[in-house]
């Protein structure tokens, strides 16, 4: 409970300094208005131009509420160094809070969003309507692994944890979702190449990679987005290895810091502010893509 709480104190402030004083408040009167209201479904009208409808409350986003926008470093990253016509994958698109930004926030970006729980899969599907970009996002109603199959899958009351039910445990609110390698979908779709591959599955994210390691051996993806873990810190060294470099983006210095050493210290102790997700860039990708936008420097640590 104190980490949760200390996790949330350093996220609020970070969302205070990067929108400021005056909109947090507004966005505070949003969230309590929606507390007390409790409607079965509502939206939030972002600064940067996505709607995204949700079921409350267990897919409401609390963050997006307050601040009114992305405030997570990597969408002011991809913003400032995308090129037209991006071909992205977001494996784990939850309700479409990524996918929106991507397909409305990115020139001609195209996202194929993996998802699934059928109830995200409902709101995504309409909040990829609300946005108008049925043209620019393929929806996959199936989970990513590191086999094909099928699975039980999880839809807790708070959405952001659902996941593939790990045990043969009775659990509450399952269903039977396929699964698939990240590798195979990307043979099957004919995709040679991906600019950018998100990871965000609730603490599974090892097995998405292992299905991947094909493609990201083969300097198929030119960025990763993915979502900070102990488990994963392994796999963090394992695609350095490959050629590939890992970084924290700070919006404010329009720079990349650099992680070089994968133990818990290194990688999660050194963030510039409470960052959740790991930006991977392949070596060879990275002068062409900053290309002067973004500088490049050593690991930072402290807030």
């Amino acid at each position: 409970m104190l980490h949760r709480l200390q996790t949330a104190r350093d996220k609020f402030g970070w969302g205070l300094r990067v929108v400021g004083p005056a909109a947090s408040l507004a966005g505070l009167g949003r969230f309590f208005s929606i507390r007390m209201r409790r409607p079965d479904r509502s939206e939030v009208h972002l600064r940067s131009g996505p709607v995204l409808e949700f079921d409350y409350p267990r897919q409401f986003p609390p963050t997006l509420m307050i601040f009114g926008d992305f405030i997570d470093p990597e969408f002011d990253f991809l913003k400032r160094v995308a090129r037209p016509g991006w071909l992205v994958v977001d494996v784990g698109a939850a309700i479409g809070q990524f996918t929106a930004f991507t397909a409305t926030c990115l020139p001609d970006a195209f996202v194929h969003a993996f998802e699934p729980s059928s109830a995200n899969v409902a709101t995504l599907r309409r909040n990829i309507t609300r946005n108008r970009v049925e043209g620019r996002v393929a929806i996959h109603h199936e989970a990513l692994a590191d086999h094909a199959g099928t699975a039980q899958f999880e839809t807790t009351s708070d959405t952001w944890n659902s996941g593939l039910v790990r045990d043969e445990a009775e659990h509450g609110n399952t269903e039977i979702v396929t699964l698939n390698t990240l590798d195979a979908r990307l043979d099957v779709l004919g995709i040679a190449h991906l600019n950018v591959l998100k990871v965000n599955v609730a603490g599974f994210e090892p097995a998405v990679l292992d299905g991947a390691m094909r493609t990201l051996s083969e300097g198929r993806v030119d960025i990763l987005i993915l979502l900070l873990g102990l488990a994963s810190l392994p796999y963090y060294a394992t695609i350095a290895a490959l050629g590939y470099r890992c970084f924290y983006y700070h919006p404010g210095e329009q720079s990349l810091f650099e992680v070089t050493e994968f133990d818990e210290a290194s990688v999660l102790n050194h963030r510039p502010w409470p960052a959740r997700h790991l930006i991977v860039i392949r070596a060879e990708a990275l002068p062409g893509l900053l290309a002067g936008l973004v500088t490049v420097q050593p690991a930072k640590a402290g807030p």
